[in-house]
């Protein structure tokens, strides 16, 4: 299913990836508002008491924020937590498996891909971006990958990168039955950590869809 390479290893030693992999998905439903009102409470009561510069010494926060610091960026989902806290609308989602994957992401943190996994073209591979490979972003944009960046790629192309996000081929959509999710770990982040967030999410995943199979959930490193 899934390879390390070995350049992510002496670039990024301690580095990893999170796997669940689900088939079956069907009568996909959405979180209803009250459900999604008592997800951000919760948030609230477990991050809102926090300073932003609290909240970036947090792990795995702070492993999220010494990666994207070294490519003068900063991690996205903490703008995104920030947000929710504060009860703006964050997201727009065509599937309820896109719903669950952004929970996920808020509940721990940890950054994720979707995709359809039907359009994976196995085996897949964590590997570091010279910089040169391109790839259509998820709003359909010709985009080229960072020197050094994680990114992970299928047999053809990549499917997705820490910098520039996922791939437009292989997008969840409202039709998606097959799907794959991918969590990227930098060097500092627990592998129990990780299993415990698949877990959450395959949980999530069944809520909505109670016939779906899990075909994977497995931590890479």
């Amino acid at each position: 299913m899934l390879t390390i390479d070995d350049s992510v290893r002496s670039l990024y030693p301690g580095a990893k990836m999170g796997i669940l992999a689900v088939k079956k998905v069907v009568d996909i439903s959405f979180m209803a508002e009250q459900e999604v009102d008592l997800f951000i409470n919760y948030l609230n009561r477990k991050y809102a008491h926090l300073e932003r510069q609290e909240l970036k010494e947090l792990n795995p926060i702070n492993a999220y924020v010494a990666y994207y610091k070294q490519f003068g960026s900063n991690y996205h989902l903490l703008a995104q937590l920030e947000s929710a806290l504060k009860g703006r609308k964050t997201a727009s989602f065509n599937s309820g498996l896109l719903q669950a994957m952004f929970l996920s992401e808020m509940d721990d943190m940890l950054l994720t891909a979707g995709h359809d996994f039907a359009m994976l073209h196995l085996p897949l591979q964590l590997k570091i971006a010279t910089g040169a490979e391109t790839y259509q972003s998820i709003s359909g944009k010709e985009l080229t990958t960072v020197k050094d960046d994680m990114i992970l790629t299928d047999r053809h192309s990549p499917i997705s990168s820490i910098l520039k996000g996922p791939d437009f081929a292989s997008r969840i959509t409202s039709t998606t039955t097959e799907v794959l999710f991918s969590v990227y770990a930098p060097p500092g982040i627990d592998e129990g950590y990780i299993e415990g967030n698949l877990l959450k999410l395959e949980k999530r995943i069944k809520a909505i869809s109670p016939s779906s199979k899990t075909e994977l959930l497995q931590v890479f490193s």
